[in-house]
């Protein structure tokens, strides 16, 4: 009986888990919660090996020295995060050292004052897939060639993230019940489980990699076997060869906005995965700077059909192939219709 006493009594003693509980839970939003709770976890695996609820209070002294190691490996680490990320991340740490230095631990919450990194919140500029399928044929014939052209490929068809595009393995792509496709799984941002499907064809030039000599010193299953800074120097000589001026902003994140133009906002948001139709529409919808086809102008228009009767054909062909690939598409699918 006095053994379960003490146990009750310890339960309620107070532990440095349950102070961060506490910290944590001072937030309203369960969007930073989440946020601040990802971030400690991160941090304290990184410096001291343990969970949140595995922590004692010696383990918690930190030093200024500890937190630019910290901040140096955030920039370096293959998920390739924005330094708005990382800036975030830094000020959760900040946060709880201040609240635990008020509530009587030995820290030293200046410790954990590092410079903040510049902002680059600024979004990555449009890239456009007539724009990336002549990357896709550039980079062949460069070292990797196969490999970075299979990249880009696959990272404009499926806007995958970089880190999860390096991390997907063969066992993540599995062939449709219908055999018509094939579906690639990753774990995306947020560990959000995301499946996108694939051409076969899309499909055989990934495979193209498995037949290149140098593919044969490696064991690990992963389909990529780049390094951020590789692919950092492929990205700037593309846009030196393509001629891409640096105020496009063109980064290889713009390969993920490539799938925007196509398909309603709707499509794009599942194509995305993304949990609100705004940020899609925010964040990744090409923005139409030519306002001669807005709505307020197609108002009250009517089509004269009779100018396209004195197009030839190869004119008529030529005028299909200027319109947006979307409708392209849609065109092409009712064609096959009529013939029929």
């Amino acid at each position: 009986m006095e053994t379960a006493i003490h146990n009750v009594v310890g339960l309620h003693a107070g532990s440095v888990w349950e102070d961060i509980q506490t910290f944590i839970g001072q937030f309203i939003s369960k969007n930073t919660q989440g946020n601040y709770s990802r971030s400690l976890e991160q941090f304290f695996m990184w410096y001291r090996g343990k969970k949140l609820n595995e922590l004692v209070a010696d383990d918690l002294p930190i030093r200024n020295a500890d937190m630019i190691k910290y901040q140096k490996y955030l920039r370096e680490h293959e998920a390739d995060y924005t330094n708005a990320t990382i800036n975030n991340v830094i000020e959760a740490i900040r946060s709880l050292y201040r609240f635990l230095k008020i509530n009587d631990y030995e820290v030293n919450p200046d410790a954990t004052k590092v410079k903040p990194l510049p902002n680059d919140s600024e979004r990555c500029g449009e890239l456009y897939v007539h724009e990336a399928e002549e990357w896709a044929n550039i980079v062949l014939a460069t070292k990797k060639g196969q490999e970075k052209s299979a990249l880009i490929r696959l990272a404009y068809t499926t806007s995958f993230r970089k880190a999860s595009l390096l991390a997907i393995e063969w066992d993540d792509i599995k062939l449709n019940l219908s055999g018509n496709y094939y579906e690639v799984t990753v774990v995306g941002k947020g560990g959000k489980k995301h499946t996108v499907a694939i051409s076969i064809e899309l499909y055989n030039e990934l495979l193209k990699i498995k037949e290149q000599k140098y593919y044969a010193r490696y064991n690990d299953n992963k389909i990529f076997h780049l390094s951020l800074h590789g692919i950092q120097d492929m990205i700037d000589y593309l846009r030196e060869e393509t001629g891409i001026p640096p105020e496009r902003n063109i980064k290889f994140h713009s390969l993920r906005n490539v799938a925007s133009m196509f398909g309603t906002l709707e499509e794009a948001k599942r194509h995305y995965n993304h949990s609100s139709i705004v940020v899609t529409e925010k964040s990744y919808r090409h923005k139409d700077k030519d306002m001669s086809n807005s709505i307020s102008l197609r108002i009250g228009k009517e089509i004269d059909y009779g100018v396209f009767e004195e197009l030839s054909k190869d004119q008529l062909i030529e005028l299909i192939k200027e319109q947006e690939f979307v409708i392209q598409m849609g065109m092409e699918k009712r064609a096959k219709e009529v013939v029929k």
